[in-house]
């Protein structure tokens, strides 16, 4: 220890002042040590005690610093218990009232119950030192000792020296805390605000889905009562001409007409039958509700439709590769829906000229309560530019006179009333596929509907 240093003497009550050169040792240890960084402040609150503990022996230094519980300031304790927290809203130590040095010999007359080692079994002498800067107070640095011993004014000027680096030390290390403290909050803000914009992005790309399936809506709305009108007014005329065609060709064989005229008469009828087939497309297009709906069990009527279709595609070298899953029962038209299954499996054989797979895969989206139907063709692809045509009517990929342009806008037709959504991805020489979302019964509708099967209806 420095005992022989500061040669204390019990009787005198009083440390020598001969130590200018501890004095300057002491500073120049601390400065070194506080002007690290980053600052651990406990630390270095440490070793200033440990100092100011061998500058003033036998006193032991405290530090009670103020930190509102409101702030949320740690509970720290230091190993050798040199660091104390108080509310900075309660009534402290006198020190820090007056911003001044108090020193405490006479315990009878005065003590301070701040700075009172806990432990303490009666009032210690103490000296107190506010740590201040400015009207700000951040504590207070005491000395506590068993016996009252007093300070040279030499010593006390370094007390208060130390006390003066402490309170910077202390200033720096709040500053650093509060500087990392916005910097987290900056970051978890700019988190936040990058979140919000993705969250924005997508809602944006939800919306401009969502405008340009309505765009799509109203247009073929609008085409399904042209087409409406469009195709009874045709019928009737081709009905008409149908029926006097039918008039001339018997007259013709009965009267002997040449060959040529009876083939001739046998063209346009064709090409009538095929302005028909137009029209009822048209009114297809057209209906606006379901005429039958049941409970309708999809994977078998993907089944079904693929049995009935594998032998006629076989012959184009196009076969099925089917992934049925989960497929709890909807509530369509079998008819309309199987229209809708054989309109894609037709397109996506058709995009296969050299042959390839079709394959088909069914599951449920759990949280959107809807049954995902897939169909995937490995063929040429739609080009970008055309892709958001292929619903529109009488629009077709197709060789002239292969395709009349109906059969997707028929199919997207036939989805909307089923209450579900058709979408369709492509990448050009690589394929296509066509996902529908069609709403899922309830429980009890599941229900009801097996029970109709059981008992036959």
């Amino acid at each position: 220890m420095l005992c022989d240093r500061f040669e204390y003497s019990r009787e005198v009550g009083v440390l020598s002042q001969g130590v200018s050169k501890e004095h300057m040792a002491a500073l120049i240890k601390i400065n070194n040590i506080t002007g690290y960084l980053p600052l651990d402040l406990w630390e270095i609150l440490g070793v200033i005690a440990r100092e100011l503990e061998e500058l003033y022996y036998p006193y032991k230094a405290h530090f009670h610093l103020a930190f509102p519980q409101s702030e949320g300031h740690p509970k720290h304790h230091h190993e050798d218990d040199c660091i104390h927290f108080y509310d900075g809203a309660e009534e402290t130590c006198r020190a820090v009232a007056e911003q001044l040095p108090v020193l405490v010999y006479d315990t009878q007359t005065e003590t301070c119950s701040t700075c009172q080692h806990k432990d303490a079994d009666r009032p210690q002498p103490h000296i107190c030192v506010p740590l201040v800067s400015g009207s700000q107070a951040f504590g207070i640095l005491s000395l506590l000792g068993s016996e009252p011993v007093k300070l040279s004014r030499d010593q006390l000027e370094l007390l208060l020296a130390l006390a003066n680096q402490t309170t910077a030390t202390i200033q720096r290390a709040n500053l650093f805390d509060h500087l990392a403290r916005e910097k987290e909050a900056l970051a978890r803000l700019n988190r936040c605000h990058k979140a919000l914009n993705q969250d924005l992005k997508g809602t944006i790309d939800r919306l401009k889905a969502t405008q340009q399936q309505l765009i799509l809506s109203e247009r073929l709305a609008a085409a399904g009562h042209l087409a409406a009108n469009f195709a009874h007014e045709v019928n009737n005329a081709s009905g008409i001409i149908l029926t006097r065609l039918e008039c001339l060709d018997l007259e013709a064989k009965e009267k002997g007409l040449p060959p040529s005229v009876q083939k001739d008469f046998a063209i346009i009828k064709k090409h009538i039958n095929r302005i028909s087939q137009i029209t009822y497309g048209l009114l297809d297009l057209s209906r606006q509700t379901l005429q039958k709906v049941t409970p309708v069990a999809v994977n078998d009527l993907i089944t079904e439709t693929v049995e009935f279709l594998e032998r006629q595609f076989s012959g184009n070298k196009v076969c099925f590769s089917l992934g049925l899953g989960e497929a709890p029962l909807i509530k369509g038209s079998f008819e309309h829906l199987q229209q809708v299954l054989i309109n894609l499996l037709t397109n996506a054989r058709d995009a296969m000229p050299q042959g390839g797979m079709i394959e088909i895969a069914t599951g449920v989206d759990s949280e959107k309560r809807m049954l995902i139907i897939a169909v995937r063709d490995n063929g040429i692809g739609i080009s970008p530019s055309h892709i958001d045509r292929i619903f529109d009517p009488f629009f077709t990929l197709k060789e002239k006179g292969t395709g009349m342009g109906l059969g997707l806008s028929i199919s997207y037709n036939i989805i909307q009333e089923h209450g579900g959504r058709i979408v369709v991805q492509s990448v050009e020489d690589e394929g296509t596929t066509f996902t529908i979302e069609l709403p899922v019964n309830s429980e009890e509708d599941s229900n009801h509907a097996g029970e109709e099967a059981d008992s036959g209806h």
